[in-house]
């Protein structure tokens, strides 16, 4: 598992460092009105995406992860891909109707068509839950680091839009067509059957509500925005959501490689292995993601233009807003997909997706006119903290409330000294160039959060240090 998450660490840093270089240069390039007008047609295709994939990629690599056998594991693979593949085919029926019939932006619909084809084509799920990450992980890699050429070598004035967004589709279909070559490889001929799908149907439709109601707090919610405040307030708002999903990459990594891991302990009875994956997942998303909330906060102000320019000055409050959705996100990805899931509790969780996203919703009509991307932000937010505060009883008999509370009280004391001690590193050198102020910003904070945990004896800092699997520390 180690190396697996290595794997997808290393993955993920490829995914936090290429944006670092491509979205200032695309902010620069195509200005704050198609970088808008990008965010709105993406945010319409997610609409029909989420009626390909059905959640497909965690019901997927759980039924996956507790196949036994070759036969087993084929079958599982048909079953659940025949699915996928007929769910595809129907919305990308539907969406070459729409395009058109669409009255605006045709041409960038139909390229994104290219998007929907290559997550039809999506069976990353098969690799992650055999737990053989590195196969597709590698491949990835090398496709996204071709991408990011392209975009610096074709991408260069306003009128470039629509080449942006071929490169991005097309890098994805290769991705997955890449992908294919390596599971045929293992798993030969596969025979499609519709016994083979049937059992899987109900599952899948069920948690396909998830990412249909999400879309009421994510895509719909920006689609609202683009309608009420225009594409450049878009702009802004989905700069800062891009360099938020950017910090949650390395989040989301720890999900993907343990979950398969923990869906076999708790399928074979060990319920004290599943525990301790548990107090490791709440420990690991505290220490990382509260810190990165309060740190995003302290240097906002001086790096959203240095990132993205001074026409993205507007995104730095939005920047602030989706911070706390790092910390909020991950507890989420605890809960809901290695807890909720994984003990069969697929209708709690999907009932706290849709409550957080009705709420979301209802925030966001009433709160955009006045408040617009900051608004859209703020009911991001909302549904957040009412997803992790449902999730947090539906899955209390699976983890402690206390240990819960104590971890992170303890780390957000210390991510609140390390603010202080960036804000007074800021005031300190005012009148300094930015990009100093920020290199000592990140050095002080860096170092006052790494001298609290060591000074605290932290288990979890001992245990990189000193390489050892911290068992006696799971509890402390």
């Amino acid at each position: 598992m180690k190396k697996n998450y290595i794997y997808v660490l290393l993955y993920q840093f490829i995914i936090v460092v290429t944006p670092l270089f491509t979205t200032p240069y695309v902010s620069r390039v195509l200005g704050a009105t198609n970088i808008g007008i990008d965010a709105y047609a993406n945010s319409v295709v997610q609409i029909f995406l989420v009626f390909i994939l059905l959640n497909v990629g965690v019901y997927g690599r759980k039924q996956i992860a507790e196949a036994e056998g070759q036969k087993e594991l084929k079958t599982t693979f048909a079953g659940i891909y025949l699915m996928q593949l007929i769910c595809g085919m129907l919305v990308s029926s539907v969406y070459v109707i729409f395009t058109w019939t669409v009255a605006s932006y045709q041409m960038i619909f139909l390229i994104y068509g290219l998007m929907l084809l290559a997550y039809a084509l999506d069976i990353s799920w098969f690799f992650i839950g055999r737990e053989q990450v590195k196969r597709i992980m590698m491949r990835n890699t090398i496709v996204r680091l071709l991408s990011i050429a392209c975009i610096f070598l074709f991408v260069n004035d306003v009128d470039d839009l629509w080449v942006y967004v071929f490169i991005n589709g097309a890098a994805l279909l290769v991705g997955q067509l890449v992908t294919w070559s390596a599971l045929l490889k293992d798993l030969g001929w596969i025979q499609f059957s519709f016994q083979a799908m049937k059992k899987h149907v109900a599952p899948m439709l069920l948690l396909s509500v998830i990412p249909c109601v999400s879309l009421l707090y994510t895509a719909v919610n920006k689609v609202i925005l683009g309608n009420i405040a225009g594409a450049t307030e878009v702009g802004y708002y989905n700069q800062a959501f891009k360099l938020y999903t950017i910090c949650m990459g390395f989040v989301s990594a720890l999900s993907t490689v343990i979950v398969p891991r923990m869906a076999m302990h708790y399928k074979k009875g060990n319920q004290a292995k599943f525990r301790q994956f548990v107090n490791f997942s709440i420990r690991y998303v505290s220490i990382s993601t509260i810190p990165l909330t309060f740190g995003l906060i302290g240097i906002a102000t001086i790096f959203v233009p240095l990132f993205l320019g001074d026409a993205f000055i507007p995104a730095t409050a939005h920047v602030m807003l989706f911070a706390p959705c790092l910390f909020l996100a991950g507890v989420a990805d605890i809960l809901g997909l290695q807890i909720l899931l994984i003990t069969n509790q697929s209708k709690k969780y999907t009932l706290s997706i849709i409550i957080g996203s009705v709420v979301s919703f209802a925030t966001n009509i009433l709160v955009v006119r006045t408040w617009g991307g900051e608004g859209t932000v703020f009911s991001f937010l909302i549904a957040n903290f009412v997803i992790v505060g449902l999730q947090l009883y539906f899955a209390r008999k699976h983890y402690e409330f206390r240990y819960f509370l104590k971890i992170v009280a303890k780390y957000t004391l210390f991510s609140a000294i390390m603010l202080l001690a960036m804000l007074g590193m800021k005031t300190l050198l005012v009148g300094q160039s930015d990009v100093f102020i920020l290199a000592y910003q990140l050095i002080t904070g860096v170092y006052v959060y790494l001298l609290c945990l060591f000074l605290s004896k932290d288990p979890m800092l001992f245990q990189i240090l000193y390489r050892k699997v911290g068992k006696k520390h799971a509890k402390t």
